[in-house]
């Protein structure tokens, strides 16, 4: 009986381990399946997210592109508009200024859509005012008087001595060298509170003026000046020729001046801007 008792014991124990058995495995069995069903959701999610982030991206990239192709549509048409307006003005001056040299860029990087131009002319000389107004106006408007030119191109004519109006320097001697690049060098010498370096090239002379009492320096435009020269050039020029720069830039100032001969007219433009100065005169016709 006992026996019996301690066998009945032992069949129970092995039946309820069994049951807890079955019941941890279900467990695991359903966290396993509760678990894999939060990846495929997370994964969804994901994917979604991804998906939203690539659309968000693509549109953002085609608003980007749309923007850089309508600012760089703007901007030409701004400079057509520029060049259409400096070309009308221009042909407009050569019917009033018959046989005069002149150019066909106006020489800026901004400001160009108002520019205006005011000339007068004599039997002896033409002179050609260029500015920058509020506005663009006509050929020869009252009102461009007003304006301040950045540049003046002056042609005198039946000029009997070209020398007598061109101030060119005959290289110096025995002055101080001053190398302004590796193959041209200069000479500097001082007189009434400035300094002057002065270089030649062909039958150009170039001279640059700075002010000791401004504690200018001449030797950093003259190295631009050179560096201008050797890009654009200068007219072909019938006499020995001149470039006159003071150092410093400033609307109004007119601080370059080129002087030239050209059949038997002197030309000559003063500019505020040695850069615009060259511009100009490489588009001369």
């Amino acid at each position: 009986m006992k026996k019996n008792r301690k066998n009945l014991a032992l069949l129970l124990l092995a039946a309820s381990l069994l049951a807890g058995c079955a019941g941890q495995s279900n467990s695991q069995s359903s966290q396993s399946s509760q678990a894999k069903s939060e990846k495929k959701a997370e994964s969804k999610a994901s994917s979604k997210s991804a998906a939203k982030s690539a659309a968000s991206s693509a549109a953002s990239s085609t608003k980007s592109s749309s923007s850089q192709a309508s600012s760089k549509s703007a901007a030409s048409s701004s400079q057509r508009a520029d060049a259409n307006r400096m070309g009308t003005l221009t042909s407009q001056l050569r019917v009033k200024l018959p046989g005069m040299l002149l150019p066909a860029t106006d020489g800026l990087g901004q400001g160009s859509s108002n520019v205006n131009i005011r000339y007068t002319s004599s039997s002896s000389q033409n002179v050609v005012y260029y500015s920058v107004g509020n506005s663009p106006l006509a050929l020869n408007d009252s009102r461009i008087a007003s304006e301040k030119p950045y540049a003046v191109l002056t042609e005198k004519k039946n000029v009997a001595d070209a020398s007598s109006l061109i101030n060119y320097q005959e290289p110096k001697t025995g002055l101080p060298a001053v190398k302004i690049a590796s193959n041209v060098t200069g000479t500097e010498e001082g007189a009434a509170g400035s300094t002057y370096l002065q270089f030649n090239q062909g039958q150009w002379s170039f001279v640059v003026r700075a002010s000791n009492v401004q504690g200018q320096k001449p030797l950093p435009t003259a190295q631009k000046l050179l560096a201008l020269y050797q890009q654009y050039g200068l007219p072909d020029t019938a006499a020995k020729s001149s470039v006159q720069v003071d150092v410093g830039e400033s609307l109004g100032s007119l601080n370059t001046v080129i002087t030239w001969a050209k059949g038997s007219s002197v030309y000559q433009l003063k500019a505020h801007s040695t850069e615009t100065a060259f511009k100009m005169l490489k588009s001369l016709s």
